[in-house]
């Protein structure tokens, strides 16, 4: 029984870092945010590991797995577009409600649930993921945990003294807007990206995998968390070139 929910615990762990990273997101610490969404990943890595590791997979776990990724890489990545939004200036309004004699104000805005398609995006991402038997070695589509991490990262990097010259772009509505456009089409596009799942023992299979770790070595040495970002465009970057032979 110990053995059959050791991946449900670690897909648990996922579930409270995304309610974790869903407070903190709404608080504006997007730093702290960042790394709920960072060690849900953790989590989430190692829940599908050892289902198959300890040969206990099952429609539960999967159905829970994806439940957790969209709380962590989903819901989080869309609070953070929805407080960026706000960020540039985009107000929220003050909605009545009389529902038998009894008033509700709901303050919102309207503009800034565009970031909520990001959540949209990747429960249909996900739903497709569990039904989509292509995905065994390689994906289909940009994965969300990378998603989120990207989007919870985008604060990050655009406040590192490297990259401060693109704020100005990206913190408007129309670069926000584009952000919120493009990682929903990545994530629910068909483009064929590598994983990083072993199935088969020889190492000329997996160059792609090893040319992103070492880049990755230098770039966490250099830049330290704000790496994440870049190494997903590298990821991208480098399937675009593997997709092109």
């Amino acid at each position: 029984m110990i053995r059959k929910n050791i991946p449900n615990l670690f897909t648990s762990i996922n579930f409270i870092c995304g309610c974790l990273g869903l407070y903190l997101a709404f608080k504006n610490l997007f730093e702290a945010a960042f790394f709920m969404v960072l060690l849900g990943t953790f989590f989430d890595l190692f829940d599908g590991f050892f289902a198959r590791l300890l040969k206990v997979e099952s429609q539960f776990g999967m159905q829970f797995d994806s439940m957790a990724d969209l709380i962590t890489s989903g819901f989080v990545p869309g609070v953070v577009m929805y407080e960026l939004f706000l960020k540039i200036g985009i107000r929220e309004q003050n909605f009545l409600f009389s529902v038998f004699e009894n008033e509700f104000v709901f303050s919102f805005a309207p503009l800034g649930l565009m970031g909520f398609i990001i959540p949209l995006s990747a429960a249909i991402r996900l739903v497709r993921f569990n039904l989509d038997t292509q995905q065994k070695s390689e994906f289909r589509g940009l994965p969300t945990p990378a998603n989120a991490l990207f989007i919870a990262s985008l604060p990050l990097l655009l406040e590192h003294k490297y990259f401060v010259f693109f704020k100005p772009f990206v913190y408007s509505f129309t670069g926000l807007l584009v952000v919120v456009v493009i990682s929903s089409f990545l994530m629910n596009s068909r483009i064929r990206l590598f994983a990083f799942k072993i199935t088969t023992y020889q190492l000329s299979d997996y160059g792609y995998q090893i040319s992103l770790l070492l880049c990755s070595l230098p770039l966490f040495y250099f830049l330290q968390w704000v790496a994440v970002p870049i190494l997903i465009i590298l990821y991208l970057f480098l399937n675009v070139i593997r997709n092109s032979f």
